[in-house]
């Protein structure tokens, strides 16, 4: 058997691709969604199944048609779900050119414009406790062009 198929934890990760017509935004949206399934094919059959039932039903974010494409990844989850567990991976190539990295990396400040609030507010924990400053570093891991 496959090493990837089953789950230790009964948790895949599943990628269902969508194409979304009449959009200002990227027309193709791949969402990853937390699946519990004894193995990989009870898995994807629920990933389908989710994709579909969601394409028929519409996003407000979008004025237009949603299409299901199909499942994009299915890979099994091995630790506990809990604080640091790592629940999505990839197996990569370099690439040829460039500095051979086969994806993009970015740095805090990258993180932190995409994620400020748009409102002026300060950012607070789940718990509603302000988050502590974070000392920003030079970082020259964000390419320019990075969106």
């Amino acid at each position: 058997m496959n090493k990837h198929a089953i789950s230790r934890t009964g948790w895949w990760i599943a990628g269902l691709l969508e194409k979304h017509s009449f959009t200002d935004r990227a027309p193709y949206w791949n969402n990853y969604r937390l699946i519990k399934a004894e193995d990989w094919r009870t898995a994807f059959i629920k990933a389908t199944a989710m994709g579909e039932t969601n394409a028929r039903a519409g996003n407000d974010a979008f004025s237009g048609h949603q299409e299901f494409i199909g499942v994009s990844d299915l890979l099994p989850i091995y630790d506990e779900l809990e604080d640091g567990a790592e629940v999505l991976w990839q197996e990569l190539e370099a690439i040829e050119d460039g500095d051979g990295v086969p994806l993009r990396v970015f740095s805090e400040s990258y993180f932190e414009d995409m994620y400020k609030d748009q409102e002026g507010e300060q950012d607070v924990a789940s718990d509603g406790q302000p988050l502590p400053c974070s000392v920003t570093t030079a970082d020259s891991t964000a390419p320019a062009d990075a969106h």
